[in-house]
């Protein structure tokens, strides 16, 4: 194997030992929260020594940021997912809501994302990260009201940016409450105040979904 085709194994090597230890500090901090999440706790659930995870990421910061970085792109990917093979506006914007609230008080994801956006308080790196999710939620929203109003599906009251932002602003509210164990405020009222809200705005009926 020449000198090329050794670093290039040696950096597939480290990213895939990098990801592990993502993975590792994701497991770590669903079961201990933020505060617990050192480089030793860590390397335990990882099964290495510190030193090892020391290599990869120079300190805990970096590694919480990397997990953050992963969550978002993880959950803005399922997003994108569950709208892409739909072609009805009214089904996607519903498929859209719900793809954005989580699953029930234990949505590992959820729980995570929402601990982790805390960190945006004192952290400038952490705060353009939830700044860029928010930018991408909101273009996910904004593409599909464009789209239904294109096909003549919707009727806009309001900018269809401003509108998306106004979906997402109560989004994120409700899942909050439904992560934070709020007895009064389950996933299906979110649910059905989501969408509520944006058939009044868009002058349209829309689908209820069975399932989740």
């Amino acid at each position: 194997m020449g000198d090329d085709g050794r670093v290039t194994t040696s950096r597939r090597d480290s990213a895939k030992r990098r990801a592990e230890l993502v993975e590792a500090a994701e497991r770590a901090l669903l079961r201990s929260g933020l505060s617990a999440l050192t480089v030793r706790a860590v390397a335990s659930e990882a099964g290495v020594s510190p030193g090892s995870v020391l290599y990869h990421y120079a300190n805990t910061d970096d590694l919480v940021y990397e997990l953050h970085r992963t969550l978002v792109d993880r959950y803005v990917a399922a997003r994108l997912r569950a709208v892409a093979r739909v072609a009805d506006p009214a089904e996607r914007l519903v498929r859209a809501v719900r793809s954005g609230l989580p699953s029930g008080p234990d949505d590992a994801s959820c729980r995570l994302l929402y601990e982790l956006h805390g960190l945006a308080a004192r952290s400038r790196v952490h705060a353009a990260l939830m700044a860029s999710l928010w930018d991408r939620e909101v273009m996910l929203y904004e593409g599909i009201v464009q789209a239904g109003v294109e096909s003549g599906a919707f009727t806009v009251r309001r900018e269809p940016h401003e509108l998306a932002q106004a979906l997402l602003a109560m989004e994120d509210g409700l899942g909050l409450h439904i992560v934070s164990h709020n007895s009064s405020v389950g996933v299906d009222l979110a649910e059905r105040l989501l969408t509520a809200f944006a058939a009044e705005q868009l002058c349209c009926e829309l689908p209820e979904l069975t399932g989740r």
